[in-house]
């Protein structure tokens, strides 16, 4: 009977060892899921904090001809609650992408902003030669995605999509 006893103590003390090292991996595999969800959740909060608008006149947005590669230029406003970052922007004209040498931003503002802060107006001039047989009172459509700047260290995007008139 005294076996029987000792091993029924060694039996239960090795359940009680591998069940207590089962939950302490469960645990840790909870405390990892849940940190995913959290960042995810965080990822889609900042989407919604996260916005930008074409500002200005959709009817009379500016060619300019002077160049050898007309010059299509047009302003966006961070209309979201966090900065964006201006050299992380995707520019499509007509569906046609305008390389990144072919695009300059410049903000506008007294005293002129260094940030693409909240409220901020930015303007754009894309270039390319394919705005070469464009018109006046012609139609466009002018594509723009923007990336933001890492909040909390996740980054997000926001784009708009206009119709425009183009006159030089």
């Amino acid at each position: 009977m005294a076996d029987g006893g000792a091993s029924t103590y060694i039996m239960l003390i090795s359940a009680l060892l591998i069940s207590s090292s089962a939950s302490a991996v469960l645990i840790q595999e909870w405390s990892s899921t849940s940190q995913v969800i959290q960042k995810q959740q965080r990822g889609l909060q900042l989407s919604e904090e996260v916005a930008i608008d074409f500002a200005g006149d959709p009817m009379n947005v500016n060619i300019d001809r002077s160049g050898a590669d007309h010059q299509i230029t047009f302003y966006i406003l961070n209309t979201g609650e966090h900065p964006m970052d201006e050299t992380q922007m995707q520019v499509l004209i007509d569906g046609l992408s305008v390389p990144a040498v072919g695009v300059t931003t410049s903000f506008l503002g007294t005293p002129t902003p260094t940030v693409w802060n909240p409220n901020v107006l930015l303007e754009v001039t894309v270039s390319n030669n394919t705005f070469n047989s464009y018109t006046d009172n012609t139609d466009i459509s002018i594509f723009v995605t923007v990336a933001s700047e890492f909040v909390s260290g996740i980054s997000s995007s926001a784009s708009f999509n206009q119709e425009v008139r183009i006159n030089g």
